[in-house]
């Protein structure tokens, strides 16, 4: 069977077959230029999924309907068995097929659409026949990939490491996400400040991996010497925690402050600001059913950093961390997650990764607790996101818990103002 894909600007239309169709041999019609940027992206994703198949790319006058005509038909008097995919196909070469389909009527030519909103296969000849053996999987990982991206990855242990963190979501850690954002949601600026504190306890560890910290008030008091934030007491969070066994070995009087983390996972979450917040959106994602019980996300991630050229990685590399993708079929959903004041650029850069990495049809979301912004400031951020298609959705720190779940479970169905 051979496969003719119309050649598109957007990557997801030129691979819908490979993932919902068993061929052998697959011809990419359009413009050369574009096709030789997209011949490397594509045979690493053949690579890695390990599909062996014939792949030829063919330069067709997008302007020219006779030509464009011509070519079809040779392809069709070649090939045994056609199946055209339209969904990159443009206006012109639509025509051309329609006249195709009819001069070669005997030849059982097939005509189908993917349909991205619907996640299925649609019959485009009328016979009421699809050729789709396949469920359409894709993973966040190639749908990065294929916009000519990677995504990094942390290496365990090492210190100071910028890269996808992957975590170990058992029944106990989900349990403890529910606590922290609690002690979060209760005062969201004041968590911002005394995770501030505690990231500083724990950078002056000589071993950054280090679950047991100590630092001394006077060094504590030094660090926040003419810094933009002050020093907080901690001594109330610290108890909290503990009390709550998320740390444990408090010691808080004399000259210095000790404790150690229950675990990695739960250092790792008291020393960045929005970190709860975006395992409380990850889990709540997650957790997502249809009423027939199936899961409406089929893959979530965050704190997602991603390498614009996709090469090896490198200090010189350009990065840029999205906290949260959620992946349903082959759409996707950026999602920003801010617990506390939030730039302009912020609303920029969600913007700018989502539409190179996410594709035709991502979608943008910025979640946050409070904005810290007089209302004709935040009323000029809203309509800035707006206007960038995000959908822009705060106070999520005010919402119950089955709200806030509500809120993650219908992110597929909200649109931009």
């Amino acid at each position: 069977m051979t496969i003719i894909e119309f050649f598109d600007r957007t990557p997801i239309e030129n691979i819908i077959s490979s993932i919902t169709v068993e061929f052998n041999k697959i011809i990419f019609l359009g413009n050369g230029k574009m096709m030789d940027e997209f011949k490397d992206i594509y045979d690493e994703f053949l690579k890695k999924r390990e599909m062996k198949i014939e792949v030829r790319y063919r330069n067709i006058n997008r302007n020219n309907l006779q030509s464009i005509v011509d070519d079809l038909s040779e392809i069709v008097e070649e090939e045994e068995q056609c199946v055209f995919d339209l969904n990159g196909g443009e206006d012109l070469a639509l025509v051309a097929m329609g006249i195709v389909y009819n001069k070669y009527s005997d030849k059982n030519i097939q005509m189908q659409h993917f349909n991205i909103n619907t996640n299925k296969v649609e019959d485009c000849d009328n016979d009421g026949m699809v050729v789709a053996n396949k469920n359409p999987e894709i993973t966040i990982d190639e749908i990065i990939g294929i916009h000519g991206g990677s995504i990094k990855y942390s290496k365990e242990n090492a210190e100071n490491d910028i890269g996808t963190y992957k975590w170990d979501f058992s029944d106990d850690f989900i349990n403890d996400i529910d606590v922290l954002w609690e002690l979060c949601r209760n005062d969201p600026k004041k968590w911002n400040t005394e995770l501030r504190v505690i990231e500083r306890i724990c950078s002056m560890e000589h071993n950054k991996n280090a679950l047991s910290v100590t630092a001394t008030y006077a060094e504590l008091e030094e660090s926040f010497k003419n810094q933009t934030h002050n020093l907080v007491d901690i001594t109330e969070i610290l108890s909290n925690l503990q009390s709550n066994r998320l740390i444990n070995g408090l010691f808080t009087k004399g000259e210095s402050v000790s404790f150690t983390f229950k675990n990695k996972q739960i250092k790792k979450c008291l020393v960045k600001e929005g970190t709860v917040l975006e395992l409380k959106v990850l889990t709540a994602a997650s957790g997502a059913t249809r009423k027939d019980g199936t899961k409406i996300y089929d893959e979530c991630m965050n704190g997602v950093v991603i390498d614009w050229d996709g090469g090896l990685h490198n200090e010189t590399d350009t990065f840029n961390e999205i906290d949260i993708i959620l992946r349903a079929g082959v759409n996707t959903i950026f999602i920003s997650c801010k617990n506390g004041q939030i730039p302009q650029e912020e609303l920029y850069k969600l913007d700018a990764v989502a539409n190179e990495f996410g594709g035709e049809n991502v979608k943008k979301v910025l979640l946050a607790t409070y904005l810290g912004k007089s209302d004709a400031s935040k009323n000029r951020f809203v309509k800035r996101a707006e206007d960038m298609d995000i959908i822009f959705i705060d106070n999520v720190h005010q919402m119950r818990s089955a709200a806030f779940k509500g809120m993650v479970k219908n992110l597929i169905n909200v649109k931009p103002n």
